[in-house]
């Protein structure tokens, strides 16, 4: 597999950006690539989520290995979200649809409408009344019209965010480098670890909801989620108060996630808040931007023990 230095290029810069049909598409084909050459067998699936009569929306899972026969699945989703410019804070596993959050993202755009509305009134009306359309005021104001409106259509639902090193993208990494290890390490495990890239992760969890619905059996797995592996050094785990771990050897905080699973574990990496979250430094801003190479080793280390622990030590329900 390529060095992390040239994965971290390639995902988080080249194909950083995941927020259009074309954007995911165009992602899946190169990751789907690397995977082929890891022995993994990736099957692309689509979607379509009906918003209105006539209008719907594409969304695209990934799932990598045999997902049937395996006994663990891990997965993460690789969408991006809109840009909140710092303005909001998020927390792991927490991505969900909030108006303030929506009206922080078009805020660029409202305030784009209003310039234009100003100047508009006070500066090109008056002086096209003056002087006729068939002038430099004239034609300002049809420019103006015209741009404005192409990017008030264009990024009506907020500017998309470029800069995703962390959120989520090291977590895509994470499990590329813990895929290679299984590789390196115990070929064995790839008929029991399956991994999944979602969508809609950023948004409505249109993607989770689709590995729901994979298969008569897929609600019997054992699933990982990983969010933000590479906000910090310290990894935390969470599990529902109802699942139940064999292994003394871990510290579990109770979360939950929007799923009909019921065996499942939670990691994301940072520093605990007072109520037990873990907030996302930077997320969905420009200044996601940086992303160590050490801690994307460690943590797929640690994924990786997980994964012999819990194929030797499944989780049970209470």
């Amino acid at each position: 597999m390529n060095n992390l230095k040239d994965l971290i290029f390639r995902y988080c810069i080249l194909f950083g950006k995941r927020f259009s049909y074309k954007e995911k598409i165009a992602f899946l084909r190169i990751i789907s690539k690397q995977l082929l050459q890891l022995g993994y067998y990736v099957d692309a699936k689509i979607a379509k989520l009906k918003l209105a009569r006539k209008r719907y929306e594409n969304y695209y899972n990934a799932y990598i290995g045999d997902l049937n026969q395996a006994d663990i699945i891990v997965c993460t989703y690789y969408d991006t979200g809109i840009n909140y410019f710092n303005l909001s804070k998020t927390n792991a596993f927490q991505q969900i649809f909030s108006k303030t959050r929506y009206l922080i993202g078009v805020l660029p755009i409202i305030t784009l409408f209003l310039l234009a509305i100003l100047l508009s009134y006070f500066l090109f009306i008056p002086n096209i009344q003056q002087i006729g359309l068939l002038s430099v005021s004239g034609l300002l104001f049809v420019s103006m019209i015209l741009v404005s409106s192409y990017l008030i259509i264009k990024y009506r639902h907020g500017i998309p965010n470029s800069k995703n090193f962390v959120c989520n993208t090291s977590s895509i990494l994470v499990m590329l480098n813990t895929i290679d290890k299984i590789n390196q390490r115990d070929k064995k495990m790839k008929e029991k670890v399956a991994f999944v890239l979602y969508d809609g992760g950023c948004t409505n969890q249109f993607g989770l909801k689709m590995l729901e619905n994979y298969s008569d059996s897929i609600r019997k797995k054992q699933i990982i989620f990983l969010d933000s592996l590479g906000n910090g050094e310290t990894l935390h785990f969470f599990k529902p108060n109802d699942v139940d771990y064999p292994q003394n050897d871990m510290t579990f905080y109770p979360g939950n996630m929007p799923t009909t699973f019921k065996r499942y574990l939670m990691i994301a990496a940072g520093k605990l808040t007072d109520d037990q979250q873990i907030e996302i430094k930077n997320s969905h801003s420009g200044k996601d931007n940086h992303l160590s190479e050490a801690l994307i080793e460690q943590h797929a280390d640690s994924l990786y023990d997980l994964l012999v622990n819990l194929i030797k030590h499944p989780l049970k329900k209470k």
